[in-house]
């Protein structure tokens, strides 16, 4: 976490519900064993998605921008209602709803790639679908599955559709869409996923989906899925030492940082679902704080890593979701790079920050590269996370696109360090060179960093 001189990406906003889902009924077939997320139907054939029913965690029904979707698990309160909900199979399943921004009609898409397409193999591509009374699907809007295959230019050659859940689609009852195809000639990719097509901004509703399975004769994988491979709900009475280290450094270690950072409970606790960090003043007149990471713990080359967080607001605080190199290949800081997921100071209450350093794009030499936007981060929990491949990161917060940053394909670690492993940091600071930029607030002081949870995907 170094000082930040950002470039300014603007963003739209999507003000749709994000409340959680609803109640089961009916019959529906079985998501199979949660340990491997896969069908084997009675024809054979098997269910090629990894993580079908959900049950290992929220991975794949993402649509361009993240926007109109959540994770739903059995309990869940459905939105606008005292109702909660069941999941077909499990404890979990998954709710789209309509893009509630820019103009309308609009479509929203949510799904995967396809890959390894061979002419003529047949393929099944079904869900249990749900729509609640208390938020029915209406007003015109619909959802439908579909199936579409890709030439070699990206040019659509077809696209199959289920029946739509709509108005008259039957409510509080999980009911199986279906759409089934066979793959043309010069198809090279596909797509499959769920259309939302949001018909007015009165209408109103959601579907949720779960048991989803994906068949196909001869060849055909699915490039981009991904599956929960670490986790940290913070559902304990203390923090997991497995996966979480407490660093101990003096004050000014840093950026010239104020605090201290300790390994004690005073500073770093576990309380109510949530990690809490907290920066406070001893009677001694230090402050002190804490720094957590997973270094030697819980490292990763490329993923998907995310994190829910609510920050403090005094001026002088600096909290923030980071990630440092942990065999520090290409040499010292800025060399081996740094991926800042969030950052937030309270001299710039509000203004919330993710960037990369490497040794061409740092603010010591002022090219450093990243995106700002606006959140009420003091007040609510956010969704901060990167999707980081070897070809670029993508940035987003509560899953709208903040910055992108390309690997250029030179091979030269100056502008991409980032086929390294890397771990997480969780920390707040106070003062420094940019959290005191405009001064510290001593009688904000005690101040704290709220984590709700924090997820990786691979």
């Amino acid at each position: 976490m170094t000082a930040a001189i950002v470039f300014l990406v603007s963003l739209v906003a999507c003000t749709g519900s994000t409340e959680s889902p609803a109640p089961a009924g009916g019959e529906a077939a079985d998501s199979g064993d949660p340990s491997d997320g896969k069908d084997t139907g009675d024809d054979g054939s098997a269910n090629l998605l990894a993580n079908g029913g959900f049950e290992l965690g929220e991975s794949w029904w993402r649509p361009a921008g993240y926007a109109s979707h959540a994770w739903a698990q059995t309990g869940d309160t459905i939105y606008d209602s005292s109702e909660t909900f069941t999941a077909v199979e499990g404890e979990r399943a998954y709710k789209i709803w309509g893009l509630y921004t820019g103009s309308v009609p609009n479509d929203s898409e949510h799904g995967l790639t396809l890959t390894d397409l061979t002419g003529g193999d047949a393929q099944v591509f079904s869900a249990q679908a749900f729509t609640p009374s208390d938020d029915a699907v209406s007003g015109g809007s619909e959802a439908v599955l579909f199936l579409r295959y890709l030439d070699e230019d990206g040019g659509v050659l077809e696209e199959h559709l289920s029946d739509p859940v709509d108005e008259d689609f039957s409510r509080d009852v999980w009911q199986e869409l279906a759409v089934e195809a066979e793959v043309p000639e010069g198809a090279v990719s596909g797509q499959l996923g769920l259309r939302f097509t949001l018909a007015d901004w009165s209408a109103t509703g959601a579907v949720y989906l779960d048991d989803v399975s994906w068949t196909s004769t001869g060849t055909g994988s699915v490039s981009d899925e991904r599956l929960l491979v670490w986790n940290d709900e913070f559902d304990g009475d203390e923090l997991d030492d497995t996966s979480w280290t407490r660093l101990e450094l003096p004050a000014y270690t840093y950026n010239n940082e104020i605090q201290e950072y300790t390994s004690s409970t005073d500073n770093a606790a576990v309380s109510d679902g949530q990690l809490v960090i907290t920066a406070q003043q001893e009677s001694s007149g230090a402050v002190t704080s804490a720094r957590l990471v997973t270094d030697g713990k819980a490292e990763w080359t490329y993923g998907r890593m995310e994190a829910s967080v609510m920050v403090p607001s005094g001026v002088g605080t600096w909290p923030a979701f980071w990630m440092l190199p942990s065999d520090w290949t290409y040499g010292s800081w800025p060399y081996s790079g740094e991926i800042d997921i969030m950052e937030h100071v309270g001299c710039s209450a509000g203004s919330v920050y993710q960037t990369v350093h490497t040794g061409a794009y740092n603010h010591l030499l002022g090219t450093q590269l990243g995106g700002e936007t606006t959140r009420d981060a003091s007040d609510a929990f956010h969704l901060y996370a990167v999707d980081w491949s070897e070809d670029l990161m993508v940035f987003t917060i509560d899953g709208e696109h903040v910055f992108t940053f390309d690997n250029d394909g030179t091979g030269d670690p100056d502008t991409w360090p980032f086929d390294q492993t890397f771990h997480l940091i969780l920390n707040l600071a106070f003062g420094g060179d940019w959290g005191g930029w405009c001064g510290v607030d001593w009688d904000s002081l005690p101040q704290h960093y709220r984590i709700d949870w924090v997820r990786v995907y691979q």
